[in-house]
């Protein structure tokens, strides 16, 4: 049967659909399923769940994105639901930055972990890095640690080295963990003025973490050079 056969058979006959048979249209890995999986990720948790693994990795466009970010703000509560829809939005590309705009940095709908789960994808999203570094450093000063934390991760994947000087600054951060984060983040944007700092980080702080993400990214200034 060709592919535009079963896909006429799957939209055009009530199928009951369950886990399995997901999985199987997810690995023809063909995009003309992507309506089909969008209306699946809205179903059942474990169709869904293979649903929105499927569609992470097919870069489903702005059609998808309204289904994606309802399921992404309605599943915080489930974890795993909630980190498959947010790597499908990265795949959908722009349109899911502006579906996303209403929550960041911290809105009334947008809880605790929502806003975690925004600073991830904004370490990930297409929407221009000089962007996403200016929403990222509002989410340093989100009034939860692991928010701060995983803004500071996600400055760091984005490279932008605009974004030393906030590092630097999380550096003195009270919670252990945004310390590290921001370590490994000024060793990944290129922030040499930050050096000193993290040297002393990596001599004096009193979690090894700390210390053993400042020297990692020391090592990392240094490979780098100037």
């Amino acid at each position: 049967m060709s592919l535009d056969a079963l896909l006429r058979l799957v939209t055009a006959v009530d199928v009951r659909w369950d886990e399995e048979l997901t999985r199987a249209v997810v690995r023809l890995a063909d995009d003309r399923f992507v309506p089909l999986l969008v209306r699946l990720c809205t179903g059942p948790r474990p169709v869904a769940l293979v649903a929105l693994d499927g569609l992470a990795t097919l870069h489903p466009g702005s059609g998808a994105v309204r289904a994606l970010a309802a399921v992404f703000t309605g599943s915080v509560g489930d974890r795993r639901v909630h980190r498959a829809a947010s790597r499908a939005l990265v795949a959908a590309g722009p349109a899911a930055v502006a579906a996303l705009l209403p929550y960041v940095p911290w809105t009334v709908a947008a809880d605790r972990r929502l806003r975690q789960s925004l600073a991830w994808f904004l370490g990930r999203a297409d929407c221009g890095t000089r962007r996403a570094v200016g929403m990222l450093t509002e989410f340093l000063s989100d009034p939860c640690s692991r928010t701060r934390g995983e803004a500071a991760a996600s400055l760091g994947l984005r490279g932008d080295p605009a974004a030393g000087p906030v590092l630097q600054r999380a550096l003195a951060h009270p919670d252990e963990g945004v310390r590290a984060r921001a370590a490994t983040a000024l060793g990944r944007v290129g922030a040499h003025d930050a050096t000193v700092q993290l040297r002393q980080s990596a001599a004096h702080d009193p979690f090894p973490t700390v210390r053993d993400a400042a020297a990692a990214a020391v090592r990392a200034l240094a490979a780098r050079g100037r």
